[in-house]
């Protein structure tokens, strides 16, 4: 996969991350969104709570993945999206899975996040918000084949400050939680010393290179 070092390729490996995603967890059921890059320094991710676009004659959902947090490993960025659409299912289906417009996250979250690939732990404050990726969801990835997106956005002293325009405007109410704690990655980085291609593996492995027939090291 070639590397996604503008806006342009990093959403649409983002739309083919949410197809599989779909198709996996989903059936293929749920209604495709207008999927956005913008700057959220307070979450990783959130989904409109209507339809807020039209497009091609359709109203769609969106779902945010903020463009200040795209370097994170390629799992944390799936385990995000799988989270916004998580609550997309939720809406879908008529599941009230938040509440305090949309920062609590109910048990009926938690049940339905770990029937569609995550793991759940529970925030004093936010409930149960803090989702990280199932070893099968690692095992997916895996198999896709997905890279890391090689690009971030800076955050600037305004948004560290809460001064910046990424303020909800009226009407824009949202389904998402305040970020939570960064999860320790599951996954273990494989790199060939010789010709620097990596692999990943959801435990140690022993593998050789077929190119150049050298033992994979683990990459710190």
């Amino acid at each position: 996969m070639k590397q996604t070092v503008k806006t342009s390729r990093a959403a649409g490996q983002l739309e083919k991350m949410f197809r599989e995603l779909n198709k996996h967890y989903f059936a293929g059921k749920l209604p495709e969104p207008i999927i956005s890059l913008k700057k959220t320094p307070s979450a990783y991710g959130h989904i409109t709570c209507s339809k807020v676009w039209q497009a091609g004659g359709e109203n769609k959902y969106e779902i945010n993945i903020s463009s200040a947090t795209f370097d994170r490993p390629i799992e944390e960025t799936a385990s995000t999206l799988l989270h916004e659409m998580v609550h997309e299912y939720c809406m879908e289906t008529g599941i009230k899975d938040t509440s305090n417009n949309g920062v609590y996250h109910n048990r009926r979250f938690k049940e339905q996040a770990e029937t569609h690939g995550l793991t759940v732990d529970h925030h004093e404050k936010y409930g149960w918000t803090i989702t990280s990726p199932s070893e099968e969801l690692l095992d997916f990835i895996i198999f896709q084949g997905w890279q890391d997106i090689q690009m971030g956005e800076r955050l600037a002293w305004s948004d560290m400050a809460g001064t910046g325009a990424g303020s909800k405007a009226p009407g824009s109410s949202q389904t998402g939680a305040p970020k939570p704690p960064k999860a320790k990655s599951s996954t273990r980085r494989w790199v060939c010393p010789k010709c620097g291609t990596i692999i990943r593996s959801t435990k140690e492995v022993r593998v050789i290179c077929a190119d150049c027939m050298e033992l994979f090291v683990k990459a710190e």
